[in-house]
């Protein structure tokens, strides 16, 4: 679509002007440090104001969740809201970014829908239990192999549809809701949250290569670093932590990739990077802040998973919760654990 098209497009559905318009635009422009084209602005400008530039979405075929595949593009997804994630702030390249997500379900499966930046007014708007329809999103495997859903300018959000009967969606929250428990109780390959203090960190290499245009991790081969869609690349340092969790019933060992690392390391990656290459020990960020990461007290939600090597039960973390205010967790918490027993 022309960019006049768009123009044309917003006019006619909202009460502002072209003069208007294209004052917001070059605001975009501007906000994004000249990264967007005019028409990737008012592509964002006509989501903000919840214009579709869609044309004849209802008539394309949705994707079963169960089906995604990396790479896809173009993709229209429906689903159920069963569970969303606080919006998270971070640094990168010595810019402030913004992360939201949620986790979206068809019947068929369960995905991960990723907002950014501009997208996160739509993601705020959102409720757990909404209908939405995600047309025109991408589909980006993370670090774990998991696929998810990413949101771009180019993508729309449709929220509790007037042509969608929600009776119609077959969808199931068992997969959302973490189950809050005890350490001692924790069993394999279930989804909890638990509470406690950390007792260790392990003093190791603490980063791992990745690609930096796919952000899988890449392997050395005759000493280039080769990524199986990208080939050769010159690869990007992610941060991950392992740590102990003590809650009084039991310890258990955790391990944090991103941003995660981020919130336990107290620092961003760039900045833990920065500390290891000056004193040429990729182990020595840990050693910098060890003393204040002892004790701390953190809510912990993740993956458990049965480590062969040494027959224990770790936490592959999908998200933490620090500087916590204990009345407002653990009613949520109480709230959960009702609301299951109901049901």
């Amino acid at each position: 679509m022309e960019f006049n098209e768009i123009i044309e497009r917003i006019v006619k559905s909202t009460n502002l002007s072209a003069e208007v318009l294209n004052s917001k635009i070059n605001d975009k422009i501007a906000e994004l440090d000249n990264l967007v084209s005019k028409e990737g602005a008012a592509h964002i400008i006509a989501n903000e104001l919840g214009v579709n530039l869609i044309d004849s979405d209802a008539s394309q075929d949705f994707v079963n969740i169960k089906n995604l595949v990396g790479g896809l593009r173009n993709v229209i997804v429906l689903g159920k809201v069963t569970d969303t994630f606080p919006v998270t702030t971070f640094e990168k390249d010595g810019k402030k970014k913004q992360v939201g997500s949620l986790s979206l379900n068809d019947g068929t499966g369960f995905a991960r829908v990723v907002f950014w930046d501009d997208s996160i007014n739509i993601f705020k708007n959102i409720k757990e239990n909404d209908i939405i329809k995600v047309i025109n999103a991408y589909v980006k495997e993370n670090k774990f192999g998991k696929l998810e859903l990413h949101v771009s300018y180019r993508t729309k959000v449709r929220v509790n549809p007037d042509d969608i009967d929600p009776k119609s969606i077959n969808a199931t929250d068992k997969q959302s809701k973490a189950e809050f428990v005890d350490i001692v109780e924790i069993k394999p390959d279930s989804f909890v949250k638990c509470f406690g203090a950390i007792v260790q960190v392990y003093k190791k290499n603490i980063f791992f290569n990745v690609c930096p245009q796919c952000g899988k991790s890449i392997k050395s081969d005759e000493g280039l670093s080769m990524c199986s869609e990208h080939g050769k690349v010159s690869p990007s340092r992610k941060m991950f932590v392992t740590f102990v969790l003590d809650d009084g019933t039991g310890t258990i060992r955790c391990t944090s990739f991103g941003r995660d690392a981020e919130v336990i390391m107290g620092m961003p990656t760039i900045e833990a990077i920065k500390l290891a290459d000056s004193h040429e020990d990729s182990t020595f960020p840990v050693d910098s802040i060890k003393s204040k990461i002892l004790g701390k007290e953190v809510f912990i939600y993740g993956r458990t998973s049965l480590n062969t090597f040494t027959n224990s039960i770790e936490i592959i973390t999908s998200r933490i919760v620090e500087n916590i205010d204990y009345n407002v967790e653990l009613k949520r918490i109480a709230e959960e654990v009702e609301f299951g027993d109901k049901n």
